[in-house]
C-alpha cells in the first residue's frame, strides 16, 4: 500500500497498458488483438487484463484508479506458498514463518509485488503450480497444475518458461532418484512429461501464432544453441543432486563449498564491477544507493550458503523442489550474461532474479532454524538472531520505495503528470516529445504518437522540429530524464529554461523544483 502515498495511479508504466486493455474489454465485451494498437504486445498476453476487467466489473471498480489499491491485497498472498515451501522443506512452522517473512520484506520482491505488472500475478501463480505438480500423485492436484500451466502463457511469457523449466528440473530429479532405487516407470515418466514440460510446446505455438516480440531473439539459431548448452550443463550438474552430499571427516561443509559460495561471490563482483564501468553496454551503472543495500544482501547470501550446505546433507523430495526452483532462473541468468552484455541481456538477468526468491527464502529458513536450534539455551542470542534478520530485511526495502536512487528508474506517475497528458489529448495533439516514462504512459493510455528522446536532443542541441507539443519536467535538471535501461539524461538548467523561453508554455503544475511544463513548440 506504500505506493499509494506517492500516487493513486499504477506503480509502474506497464500498469497503464494493462488497465487500458481492461477498460476496452469491459467496454466492448470481448478481447481482441489489434496489431496497429499501441498496446498490441500486452493484448497478446491478456491474462492480467481479462482477470482485472472481470474483477472490476463485478466489484463496481474503475480499472485505472483502483488497480493499485487492489493488486497488493492480492499479491500479499505470495507469503502463503513461501510458508508452505519453508514448512515442507524443514518440517517446522518456524521455517515457514521465516520463508514467508523473507518474501514479505525483501526489497526487490516487494517492489515487484507492489507494481501493477503481469509478473506480479506470475509470482503468485507459478509457485502454486509447482507445488501442485510436486503432489501430482493426487489426480486432482495434477489437473489443477495443468490448468495453471495452460493459463500462464496468456499471463506472462517469462513466467511460463521459467515455471515449465522448474517442473522439468523436478521431473529429472525425481525420476533420477526413482531410477537409482529401482522404481523407474516409463509410463509415469511419459505422464509427467505430457502434463508438465511438454506444455511448453503449446505456449511456443501460441506465441509464434501471435508473433510475440522478442521471441525471435531467443529462438534465433545462435541464441537457442547457447540456451540448450546452458540447459545441458545444468542438467549434468543436477545429476549428483539426487543423492545426499557426504561431509568429509573433520569438515563441517559438504564438498566442495565453492559450489555454494561461488554464485553469490560472482554476483557481488558483477554489481561492484558495474559500478565502475558499464558491464552491460548502453545500460545504467550500479548506483551508490544500491551499493548501500549490499551489506544487508551479504547477510542473506551467508544464510543461503549455510542453508545450501545443510540441505545437501539430506536430500528429500521437498529439497528436490527447492533445487528445481533454483535451476530454471539460474539457467536464464547465465543465458542473459553469455548472450551479450547489452540492455537485452540485462533485462533477462534482472527479471529472472526475483523468481529465485522462493528458493532463497527456503535456504535462508533452513540456516535460520539451524542457528535457532544451536542457541536454544541462550535467549539473548535468539533475540539477536531475529533482530538481525528483520533489520537486514528492512535495510533492503529502499529497492522497493526508492527506485530512482537505487535503480535509476522512476515507477511513479503523479496525478499532475497524468493531467498534463490528458490535456494533450483534449488539445488533439498529433504528436508529443518527452522522456521515455511519460512517452510510454501517453502512448499506452491516451494512444497518441509519442517520442522519448527530447532530453537527448536538447542536450545535443538538435532540432525538435516535427513535433507539435513537448512535455518537460523541471526534475530533468537534477534527477534527469528517464531513458531506461540507458542512464538518465541530466540537462543543464540554462539549456532547459532556454527551451522554455523559445516556446509557448500552455500548462504548468507542481511545486518549485518539481514543475511540469506543457509546451507548444514554435514553428
Amino acid at each position: 500500500m506504500v505506493p499509494l502515498t506517492f500516487s493513486p495511479l499504477p506503480f509502474s508504466i506497464d500498469g497503464f497498458a494493462l488497465t487500458r486493455i481492461s477498460t476496452e474489454i469491459a467496454a466492448h465485451g470481448s478481447w481482441r488483438i489489434d496489431p496497429s494498437d499501441a498496446n498490441s504486445y500486452n493484448q497478446k498476453l491478456p491474462g492480467f487484463s481479462l482477470l482485472w476487467s472481470a474483477a472490476s466489473q463485478v466489484g463496481g471498480l474503475s480499472p485505472l484508479p483502483h488497480v493499485q489499491l487492489i493488486l497488493p491485497l492480492l499479491t500479499c498472498f505470495t507469503i502463503l506458498p513461501a510458508y508452505v515451501l519453508g514448512a515442507k522443506a524443514i518440517g517446522r512452522r518456524l521455517g515457514g514463518f521465516v520463508a514467508g517473512l523473507f518474501v514479505a520484506l525483501f526489497g526487490s520482491f516487494l517492489l515487484l509485488t507492489s507494481a501493477t505488472a503481469k509478473e506480479s500475478i506470475g509470482l503468485l501463480v507459478f509457485p502454486v503450480a509447482v507445488l501442485l505438480f510436486r503432489q501430482r500423485e493426487d489426480p486432482r492436484k495434477r489437473a489443477l497444475a495443468v490448468l495453471l500451466l495452460l493459463f500462464l502463457p496468456f499471463l506472462h511469457s517469462l513466467t511460463t518458461f521459467l515455471t515449465l523449466g522448474m517442473i522439468a528440473a523436478l521431473v529429472v530429479l525425481e525420476h533420477r532418484r526413482a531410477l537409482a532405487r529401482g522404481r523407474f516407470s516409463w509410463r509415469v515418466l511419459a505422464l509427467d512429461l505430457v502434463t508438465g514440460p511438454a506444455l511448453a510446446l503449446g505456449a511456443w505455438a501460441y506465441y509464434v501464432a501471435v508473433d510475440l516480440p522478442f521471441l525471435a531473439d531467443i529462438f534465433a539459431p545462435d541464441a537457442f544453441a547457447l540456451f540448450l548448452a546452458v540447459v545441458v550443463l545444468l542438467a549434468a550438474l543436477l545429476a549428483p543432486m539426487a543423492r545426499p552430499a557426504k561431509s568429509r571427516l573433520g569438515r563441517r561443509l559438504v564438498s566442495p563449498a565453492a559450489k555454494a559460495i561461488l554464485p553469490p561471490v560472482l554476483g557481488f563482483i558483477l554489481l561492484l564491477g558495474n559500478a565502475s564501468t558499464n558491464l552491460f553496454v548502453g545500460a545504467e551503472r550500479t548506483r551508490s544507493a544500491m551499493l548501500q543495500v549490499l551489506p544487508a544482501t551479504a547477510v542473506f547470501a551467508a544464510f543461503v550458503v549455510a542453508g545450501f550446505q545443510l540441505m545437501r546433507r539430506t536430500m528429500t523430495r521437498a529439497n528436490d523442489l527447492v533445487v528445481s526452483m533454483l535451476v530454471a532462473p539460474v539457467a536464464l541468468i547465465l543465458f542473459g550474461l553469455l548472450r551479450g552484455l547489452d540492455p537485452s541481456g540485462l533485462l533477462l538477468v534482472y527479471r529472472a532474479f526475483d523468481f529465485l526468491d522462493y528458493a532463497l527464502a527456503v535456504l535462508i529458513a533452513v540456516a535460520f532454524v539451524a542457528a535457532w536450534r544451536s542457541v536454544a539455551r541462550f535467549r539473548p542470542a535468539r533475540a539477536l538472531l531475529v533482530t538481525g534478520l528483520v533489520v537486514s530485511l528492512i535495510a533492503t526495502t529502499p529497492m522497493a520505495w526508492n527506485t530512482p536512487a537505487v535503480f535509476g528508474v522512476q515507477n511513479v506517475t503523479t496525478t499532475d503528470e497524468f493531467r498534463a497528458l490528458a490535456l494533450l489529448g483534449s488539445l488533439g495533439a498529433p504528436n508529443v516529445t518527452t522522456d521515455q516514462r511519460l512517452a510510454d504512459v501517453g502512448r499506452m493510455w491516451f494512444g497518441y504518437s509519442t517520442d522519448s528522446l527530447l532530453a537527448v536532443r536538447l542536450r545535443d542541441n538538435e532540432s525538435v522540429g516535427g513535433f507539435a507539443y513537448a512535455l518537460v519536467l523541471e526534475e530533468w535538471t537534477t534527477a534527469g530524464a528517464q531513458l531506461h535501461p540507458a542512464p538518465n539524461v541530466v540537462l543543464a538548467p540554462n539549456v532547459f529554461f532556454a527551451f522554455l523561453r523559445a516556446n509557448q508554455i500552455v500548462f504548468v503544475a507542481g511545486p518549485e523544483g518539481h514543475r511540469i511544463f506543457l509546451v507548444r513548440l514554435a514553428g
